[in-house]
């Protein structure tokens, strides 16, 4: 009889000298599957009734993919802690005798006694907080141009999109990235249109081409800026 892992033990492996905790999911699947989390977790997904020794293999055959994923995550930790991406400008950030984090035009300002995920947490929820603000304030400035297509104002949703800048719903939401607080607001009212466009047009065919040309007429040399940056931030 076959022994599963535990759905809720935690494994430890050796990378770079280090030992790295692994989260192993038994779930409905065939095969086994390997993911590391922007928090620099390691997981993996295993079928019900695989064997403890058929993970370990399966681990050790990803060793050197697992040493080189978690090295980009630690790379981003630091980056996203030496600088602040916002509205297209890379702010650098200093530490400061405060108790609050301060995103000022020119520099961002953490508490000196804030430990990493303090300092990140903080900086996530800065981030949520002006994307709502700035996203609808972009939605409402370009509204009146679509509202005579018959439906309402799409809803604003703020989310972590990995492949994709947005996105509307036919339940009437409007999806966008959290990550377009990083771009300039040029890039930013682009996928505002883009999105809002598809109210009229589903596809990206002629006459959503067109439609978006009425709105925006440098549409595809913004659409090649925000391909680049998105090389960078997706």
């Amino acid at each position: 009889m076959k022994q599963s892992p535990n759905p809720r033990q935690n494994h430890q492996i050796l990378i770079n000298d280090q030992r790295v905790p692994v989260h192993i999911r038994v779930m409905k699947r065939k095969s086994l599957r390997l993911s590391v989390t922007e928090q620099g977790e390691v997981e993996v997904r295993v079928p019900a009734g695989c064997r403890q020794a058929d993970v370990n293999a399966f681990l050790a055959g990803h060793h050197d993919w697992l040493a080189q994923r978690l090295s980009q995550v630690s790379q981003k930790h630091q980056q996203r802690l030496a600088t602040f991406m916002h509205a297209g400008k890379s702010l650098p950030v200093e530490c400061y005798s405060g108790s609050v984090l301060n995103v000022n035009d020119d520099v961002v300002m953490i508490p000196l006694d804030w430990s990493e995920p303090e300092r990140l947490s903080a900086m996530e929820r800065w981030r949520r907080a002006f994307a709502k603000a700035e996203f609808n304030r972009q939605i409402d400035r370009w509204w009146p141009a679509f509202r005579g297509y018959g439906v309402a104002r799409p809803v604003l949703r703020v989310k972590k999109m990995r492949t994709r800048w947005g996105s509307l719903s036919s339940r009437g939401y409007i999806n966008l990235n959290l990550a377009l607080t990083q771009v300039s607001p040029e890039l930013l009212e682009l996928v505002v249109v883009h999105e809002l466009c598809h109210i009229r047009y589903q596809d990206h065919g002629t006459g959503f081409q067109q439609l978006m040309s009425q709105h925006l007429t440098d549409w595809r040399q913004r659409e090649r800026l925000l391909d680049e940056a998105g090389r960078q931030l997706l």
